[in-house]
């Protein structure tokens, strides 16, 4: 969910000036014609961490290659930079053909609302993507006329796979005298209080750019639950109902508001970015860190560095894990013409092939589809790591979900309240129930 802002030049502004007036007009769509059969396509992405940025410039300078005439204007932005955005700038008649957008209600759901996005299940059809993704994995990305999630035309689809999980540092582990990561979360808890006795930093976290806080949240509470028994929180991200008032939900505010007031996380995590606390990690400062897998090109780089899924609590049997696919590929209002959508859709079918995932996989970052020809990929050891873990979360149907995906404001319900949580001014109660309100709220606001 989160990624880290590159500046990348905003060709739009040197096509205005060097195009006539009518071809200028036409690039609000984000096409812009550049002389005979020649097209210029729009494209903003989150991919903007160093290591992200230059497996997606590769992508698409392969792509121009191959499509004689076609130039990708490319935009990078955070994940927050793009949710706070893209909405916006498309309902101004601007911005990309296009574009990364988050699945959730906050954003995917809105835009469909407001027919800001185009349902893109013809080329779906057309070039066999539901050959490479599963249809639970494809149902993320579906929304209904009347606003239900996971259901109806199909708006957008991932390239890449996404885990929130526990990397661990086994040197760091090791200098305490632990032997192997946890089994369960029990152990886990354990293993803190050994590192906190040891000197050790148990925990590295960064609170003011980014949603650690959530994730670490979020993977808590879904290792509570286990693959037989998802149902529930299936019914609250995809707007089912139900309430947000678990025992598991409550004890994982419970626990992370322990260990930020317990000596937990590294000093001085409140005025930490989510970038620098990484980078932190990644110099051997701490034992643990809970983040996605967007973040293994970086982790890579320190061979002690593992990656796992967030152990189950006691007695749980194939525990949800967060994540499922990266935030989605979608093909914008702004292509108005069958020939600009049809540039929109060979762009996607080129991020899902196997020449991109291969890059990707390359670099260290999973793919959604396994590859056509892993023996011809050097896969970095943590990404093998990954891609097993992927396999067998998705073996046991444990994927689970971004819980902020469940209504329009849930991302910011939870992570004020996540703050005011950690910093002790709030109760883990009082934090539940905020969030449980949100959510009927949005839930009696779709029966109108």
């Amino acid at each position: 969910m989160l990624r880290t802002e590159m500046p990348y030049s905003r060709a739009r502004a040197g096509l205005r000036r060097l195009l006539p007036a009518m071809a200028a007009a036409t690039l609000c769509w984000g096409v812009a014609a550049q002389g005979a059969g020649a097209q210029t396509l729009t494209v903003w992405d989150d991919n903007a961490l160093p290591s992200q940025a230059k497996v997606i410039t590769d992508i698409n300078a392969k792509f121009e290659a191959d499509h004689p005439g076609v130039k990708i204007a490319r935009t990078a932005r955070t994940f927050d930079d793009l949710s706070m955005t893209l909405k916006l700038t498309l309902s101004t008649g601007e911005g990309p053909v296009v574009t990364k957008a988050n699945q959730g209600a906050q954003e995917m759901g809105a835009m469909v609302k407001q027919k800001l996005l185009l349902p893109i299940d013809a080329y779906i059809k057309q070039y066999g993507w539901d050959k490479k993704q599963s249809d639970s994995v494809l149902a993320r990305d579906r929304w209904s006329d009347k606003g239900e999630f996971g259901v109806g035309p199909t708006y957008g689809i991932s390239a890449l796979g996404e885990l929130v999980g526990l990397y661990y540092n086994a040197k760091v582990l090791k200098d305490a005298g632990i032997d192997k990561p946890p089994a369960s979360l029990d152990e886990l808890a354990k293993d803190v209080e050994t590192l906190k006795a040891k000197g050790a930093v148990p925990f590295t976290i960064g609170l003011t750019k980014g949603h650690m806080a959530l994730h670490m949240y979020a993977a808590l509470s879904q290792a509570m639950i286990g693959a037989a028994d998802r149902k529930g929180l299936d019914d609250l991200v995809y707007g089912r109902g139900g309430s947000w008032n678990t025992p598991g939900n409550l004890a994982a505010a419970k626990q992370i508001q322990d260990w930020a007031n317990g000596g937990a996380f590294n000093d001085g995590y409140q005025g930490i970015a989510d970038d620098d606390a990484v980078q932190l990690f990644v110099g051997g400062q701490g034992a643990f860190q809970v983040t996605g897998t967007w973040r293994l090109g970086d982790m890579q780089t320190n061979p002690d560095i593992h990656f796992m899924a967030l152990p189950p609590a006691a007695g749980v049997k194939d525990p949800l894990v967060v994540g499922g696919v990266e935030i989605a590929w979608t093909i914008t209002a702004l292509a108005k013409d069958k020939k600009t959508q049809d540039l929109a859709g060979d762009y996607i079918n080129y991020l899902l092939s196997d020449d991109a995932a291969s890059a990707w996989a390359a670099a260290g970052y999973l793919p959604v589809a396994a590859l056509e020809h892993p023996d011809k990929v050097q896969i970095p050891p943590l990404l093998g790591e990954t891609i097993k873990v992927w396999n067998g979360v998705n073996a046991a149907n444990a994927l689970g979900h971004y819980p902020d995906w469940a209504s329009p404001t849930m991302l910011k319900t939870l992570s004020d309240g996540l703050t005011q949580v950690i910093a002790k001014q709030e109760t883990p109660e009082a934090f539940i129930g905020v969030v449980d309100k949100d959510y009927q709220g949005y839930m009696a606001s779709l029966k109108k």
